[in-house]
């Protein structure tokens, strides 16, 4: 058996004809097979059809490896995008939870001001019924208060402006609530309150119109008396500075304190006096003991009280403070 060299092969397929006239007819390749003792045989074979066989067997491969690549790229593409869709989900999860944990938060720091708040105009409200109250009593300015505005919802975009506001505003009240406090804190301090004898010493006189102890007529007695024994301590009733101590005319041994705000205590018939002239004392602290010096019937403790140059009932003050 004869077969064309591959070289030939290939030419016979893929080559140009040798002349035009050969190219207007079907190429064939003819192989021819003897054996020795045997006739021959010789086959025909279509090298055009051939030629298209093998132009679609390589168009169908080229197609397939068209197809597998571009399948195995759109699959890496879609696991791209997946990959970058899963990033931006965690991410929008992400940012959804730092808002909602902002949004927490800044809700309870409105809630915490609020509170604050609630209490800054607690005290505020305490203050001018205490305010109210002494005024009743006392000689005490009454301050009133008006408020008003317009109300703005609190959501996530306002909120730290909001709340840096409503501190600033804080801050700003309790500047003026402090030193009205403190004010009043000295007020009351200063204002003689209470008992300058310990337990439930009688009066045996009180502040006003009484018959003249000394017999004859009426007179204006500017203070009470309490009945007590001699040797009885007598406490301040209020924080202050010893204007004198000493004797007095009508008052024998007495000590006389200058409070602020425009009070004076006056303490007379003391048998023994434990403060000096400057001293600076405090309610409560024994200043001296009770007697029967000066203009007294008896053993007691005259007390006075002055707001400015005027005597006050001390009765009221004796009340206010129990």
């Amino acid at each position: 058996m004869r077969l064309p060299k591959r070289p030939a092969l290939i030419s016979a397929l893929f080559g140009k004809p040798a002349n035009p006239r050969a190219a207007a007819h079907s190429r064939h390749l003819e192989i021819l097979i003897t054996r020795p003792g045997h006739a021959a045989h010789s086959f025909r074979i279509d090298l055009d059809a051939l030629r298209r066989a093998a132009f679609w067997v390589l168009a169908a491969v080229a197609l397939w490896l068209m197809v597998t690549f571009f399948m195995a790229w759109r699959q890496v593409a879609s696991g791209n995008l997946q990959q970058r869709a899963d990033q931006l989900a965690a991410q929008a999860a992400t940012a959804q939870s730092a808002n909602a944990r902002l949004q927490a938060e800044n809700g309870a720091m409105a809630s915490h001001l609020l509170a604050l708040k609630q209490r800054v105009d607690s005290l505020a409200t305490t203050m001018r019924g205490f305010v109210q109250k002494r005024a009743e009593q006392f000689p005490v300015e009454e301050k009133n208060v008006n408020q008003g505005g317009i109300a703005q919802p609190l959501n996530a975009a306002n909120a730290p402006a909001l709340l840096h506001d409503e501190v600033d505003l804080i801050g700003a009240r309790l500047s003026l609530l402090l030193p009205q406090a403190h004010h009043l804190a000295s007020l009351e301090a200063a204002r003689p309150m209470g008992d300058p004898v310990n337990g439930d010493a009688p009066i045996t006189s009180d502040y006003g119109l009484r018959p003249n102890p000394m017999g004859g007529g009426v007179e204006f007695h500017n203070g009470i008396d309490f009945g007590v024994k001699p040797g009885t301590p007598v406490h301040a009733t209020a924080n202050g500075v010893v204007e004198s101590a000493g004797w007095k005319s009508g008052y024998g041994n007495c000590v006389v304190i200058d409070h602020p705000f425009g009070y004076r205590s006056l303490f007379g018939h003391l048998s023994t006096i434990r403060v000096k002239a400057g001293d600076t004392v405090t309610r409560g602290q024994v200043i001296a003991l009770s007697g029967n010096t000066g203009r007294s019937t008896g053993p007691h403790l005259h007390y006075t009280l002055l707001y400015g140059d005027k005597t006050l009932d001390p009765t009221i003050y004796l009340l206010a403070q129990r």
